[in-house]
């Protein structure tokens, strides 16, 4: 399948690299750049309000500039990333979850300035700013130079005044901070009333999908507690289960398909299929941390290679590992799991790995109900003596769940495929293979490096992946 990228650029300058792949709008102070879903247009007149989850145009009702200098808080947990953009100023509201990124940059001795949705648009972004373009050797405070990504919880706002542009950014409080004391100590009662809140999500999601939906299902509790509730709740569902050279949950998978009265379908997926994803894992997540890059190689692969119709809704069980778990070690303490479970939670709001970025590209819809507000907020306020019993974890999810499937599928302890284990071993031996070092850190750098030198010919969709990470390697080794 062959993406085609979904993206904004709102500035104050002219970007023209940025004209001939997008529809342009001078909104008089401003310069919008957008490329959205099919068919969509941009308004005539101002605003240009965009909803950044979606790439799509909204009404123009919020954020609104009196909103947002009266310090209007930035809309409920969950909602929408939104971006607005008048004649002479541009608003945004940054969502509490932020799965989304919105990017800035500016040259303040200039009084020029841009938002734009895809850091490899800081290829022909800066030098329109009269900013040069430069990967960062390490990945704070971002992985391009003279870029930031605007933070969870922030409304922000850039306008035009007699003296020139002003901006002004107001964060406001992290709804995390209200789950420090977590208040749900049965863990059967704090399981089932995260089921709940798990079956009202996929209920919603399933209403959404009138040609149904698909789960990627590997042998964990997590895929198999959102498929099972999407069977229950009587949607029409198709589970896929991923294999690799390095290992595979089929059996496990398919025993839960059979308690569930469905049919399984594997996905045998190759080494290099799953290899060459790595350009395009570190395209859509705009990160280039190894941990990061090589959790979402599987869900990359199996949209590169078109694995799972593109007419149903995927569900995954991805976010559940950070909302239900923690870094369990012997003797922690229960206040400190808590800590270890809120800061993997807001680690993730800055690596774009739950983000829809890579569907949009695809014209596909992708769905992670445990990173909803309704079933975060449930998970969060479970205590960890629920959470973690005896070394196992998900003892709250696990309890509830073995009441509706045999417990051998609710206890099975899980080595998925795609999150550390044998994938991403077989990939760290295939990369020292190729290049003589572990070092992928620095090859995934040199690898973003390639796509934004595309980019700034106006190339953002579809690098050959060969070709791209020979050059990566030959970048990163100087060889």
């Amino acid at each position: 399948m062959t993406p085609h990228s979904r993206w904004c650029v709102v500035a104050n300058v002219p970007v023209p690299g940025l004209a001939p792949a997008a529809l342009h709008a001078d909104l008089g102070g401003v310069q919008a750049y957008y490329r959205g879903p099919l068919g969509a247009v941009l308004p005539a007149d101002p605003p240009f309000v965009l909803d950044v989850r979606t790439m799509s145009v909204v009404p123009g009702e919020a954020p609104d500039a009196e909103a947002a200098a009266d310090g209007a808080r930035p809309g409920p947990p969950g909602g929408a990333t939104v971006l607005r953009a008048d004649a002479d100023a541009v608003t945004v509201r940054v969502s509490a979850l932020s799965e989304d990124p919105l990017y800035f940059a500016a040259n303040r001795l200039c009084g020029r300035f841009a938002y734009f949705t895809d850091l490899l648009l800081a290829a022909l972004v800066l030098p329109a700013l009269g900013l040069p373009v430069e990967v960062q050797p390490h990945p704070e405070p971002g992985l391009v130079r003279g870029v930031r990504r605007l933070p969870h919880s922030a409304t922000a706002r850039t306008y035009r005044t007699a003296g020139g542009w002003v901006n002004e950014v107001r964060d406001e409080p992290d709804p995390l901070d209200g789950f420090r004391a977590p208040h749900r100590r049965d863990p059967v009662a704090a399981g089932e009333a995260q089921i709940q809140a798990l079956s009202e999500e996929i209920a919603r999601i399933g209403a959404t999908a009138p040609a149904g939906c698909a789960t990627l299902l590997s042998g964990g509790i997590d895929s198999g507690t959102v498929t099972w509730l999407a069977a229950a709740g009587g949607l029409s569902v198709a589970p896929y289960s991923v294999a690799t050279p390095w290992g595979d949950e089929l059996d496990d998978a398919a025993e839960l398909c059979a308690e569930a009265g469905l049919t399984l379908h594997p996905v045998h997926l190759t080494e290099e299929e799953i290899v060459s994803s790595i350009p395009e894992a570190i395209r859509w997540l705009g990160c280039a941390e190894p941990e990061v890059v090589e959790v979402a190689l599987t869900a990359t692969a199996v949209q590169r290679t078109g694995a799972v119709p593109g007419e149903r809704v995927l569900i995954t069980g991805y976010g559940s590992d950070l909302i239900n778990a923690g870094l369990y070690r012997p003797y922690t303490r229960p206040e400190e799991l808590t800590g270890q479970v809120l800061a993997a939670v807001d680690a993730t709001r800055r690596t774009g790995e739950l983000s829809r970025r890579m569907a949009l590209a695809y014209g596909t819809a992708v769905s992670h109900p445990f990173w909803s507000w309704p079933v975060m907020r449930v998970a969060l306020e479970t205590a960890p003596e629920c959470k973690v019993v005896d070394g196992r974890e998900k003892y709250h999810l696990r309890t509830a769940m073995a009441t509706r499937v045999p417990a051998a599928v609710a206890w099975r302890r899980k080595i998925a495929v795609h999150h550390g284990g044998g994938l991403q071993q077989g990939v760290v031996r295939r990369l020292e293979k190729e290049t003589g070092s572990r070092d992928r850190h620095t090859l995934y750098r040199a690898c973003f490096a390639e796509l934004l030198d595309l980019a700034a010919e106006s190339s953002f969709d579809a690098p050959d992946p060969a070709v791209l990470l020979t050059r990566a390697i030959t970048r990163a080794t100087g060889s």
